[in-house]
């Protein structure tokens, strides 16, 4: 064997050996790559966009915290608490996100929760019946509601108090003392109330669909991630270079 044609196999042997460790390296990253871009190509169907994580070390790792104060008002039935624009009945999260929370109370077997542009019918158990508001005739700018001694529903503003009719329908200027009604006042709430309502509130941010994303980028390992994703692409590159070479020479 001629000193060149061994100098020749030197190389094929070293191309070989570099070609499966590059493909052992690349291996998990094409894993990675391959997964994640099946889930996102099947998003609806996995419904990735509509599940959240709710693992406490993906959302740390994401930065996500609850609020560590809350708006808290308590009925003889029911606990009305606002997290940010999250309003939790009795531990149960509403669809709705609002901005204000100025009272809750009870009224003729409904939930009435009070906030500065209108009101907000639920049953007891928190279910909702109606959302009132300018175009209904109620007054805004409210500040807190209450009930008075002949039980009508009012409503304190900056210009005025009012007070409406059983069906919520007409709203009048209440000329009565201030002291004469029972008013919707906000209450302290316990750590150990407030803690699960924390949980659910991460637990509504993260969709899995954002981590397969970040995942398949690169970017949920921070800004070197999409760098080590340009690594894998580069190796892919390698790989199937190195391997039409290493084919080509075996058949010569």
């Amino acid at each position: 064997m001629t000193h060149r044609k061994r100098h020749q196999r030197f190389k094929l042997k070293s191309l070989y050996v570099w070609h499966r460790y590059v493909g052992l390296t690349a291996a998990l990253l094409i894993i990675l790559l391959s997964i994640t871009g099946i889930a996102l190509n099947h998003t609806e169907q996995f419904r990735l966009d509509h599940r959240f994580v709710q693992s406490t070390l993906l959302l740390d790792w994401y930065g996500i915290e609850a609020p560590t104060t809350a708006i808290h008002y308590a009925t003889n039935a029911s606990s009305i608490t606002l997290l940010d624009t999250r309003l939790f009945i009795n531990a149960q999260q509403l669809d709705s996100e609002i901005t204000s929370l100025k009272g809750a109370l009870l009224h003729n077997d409904m939930l009435i929760v009070g906030q500065q542009d209108g009101l907000m019918l639920l049953t007891k158990e928190g279910q909702a019946i109606e959302h009132l508001g300018r175009n209904e005739g109620v007054p805004q700018g409210i500040e807190r509601i209450g009930i008075t001694a002949t039980n009508d529903l009012i409503v304190e503003t900056a210009i005025g108090r009012y007070k409406t009719d059983q069906d919520f329908m007409t709203w009048t200027i209440w000329l009565g003392d201030a002291g004469d009604a029972v008013w919707s006042i906000p209450s302290p709430i316990s750590e150990a109330e407030l803690a699960p309502l924390q949980t659910r509130f991460r637990g509504q941010i993260l969709p899995w669909e954002r981590v397969m994303l970040d995942l398949h980028s690169g970017r949920i390992f921070g800004i070197w991630g999409p760098w080590l994703m340009d690594v894998a692409a580069i190796l892919m590159l390698f790989l199937a270079g190195s391997g039409v070479f290493i084919w080509w020479k075996r058949q010569r």
